[in-house]
């Protein structure tokens, strides 16, 4: 899965919270005194554009999570999302009936799932760098996730443990 891909789903269910935080912006951007008309205008634009782009991300990964299992929904939910509300209702005592070997297997086949999605819904790199190149918090994201990997993100979160049903390795097989 490449960087972006993952920053798009780190962001996901922040995206509500970040619409609320560009209408704010716009709102505020309305009542500036200090710039000239002309700039004001253009800083309500780029904001609207990206408030449009990240309502456009959230109606594709919505697409793209109906279509898939329960349980590729749970461990999207589990790795990435990790939505407390979530976790405690939807998928409250869900058990992966599998080994904790069998759990990182499974994440880097939904990774690769998920990756060919994207690509075939157009959330390509390119796509990810026309509409948020200028975000400054998606490139700082991105820089995080490619320095540092997914600790900057699943640290900071509520931690749920992983269950498995079958935690034991299997001997001689």
């Amino acid at each position: 899965m490449k960087d972006y891909q993952k920053v798009v789903l780190y962001v996901y269910p922040r995206v509500e919270k970040i619409l609320r935080d560009f209408d704010g912006m716009i709102c505020a951007l309305a009542f500036t005194f200090g710039e000239s008309g002309g700039r004001c205008a253009e800083r309500i634009a780029e904001y609207i554009g990206a408030k449009q782009n990240f309502m456009y991300l959230r109606e594709i990964v919505d697409e793209i999570t109906a279509n898939l299992s329960r349980e590729e929904r749970y461990l999207l939910e589990y790795k990435y999302f990790r939505r407390k509300r979530m976790l405690e209702g939807e998928f409250c005592g869900y058990a992966l009936d599998c080994n904790e070997r069998t759990y990182f297997r499974r994440q880097a086949r939904l990774a690769e799932k998920l990756n060919a999605l994207f690509l075939q819904k157009g959330l390509n790199e390119q796509w990810f760098n026309e509409c948020f190149g200028w975000v400054r918090f998606m490139q700082t994201a991105r820089e995080n996730v490619r320095l540092r990997g997914d600790a900057d993100w699943t640290d900071k979160r509520r931690v749920k443990s992983l269950i498995c049903t079958n935690s034991r390795a299997r001997k001689g097989a």
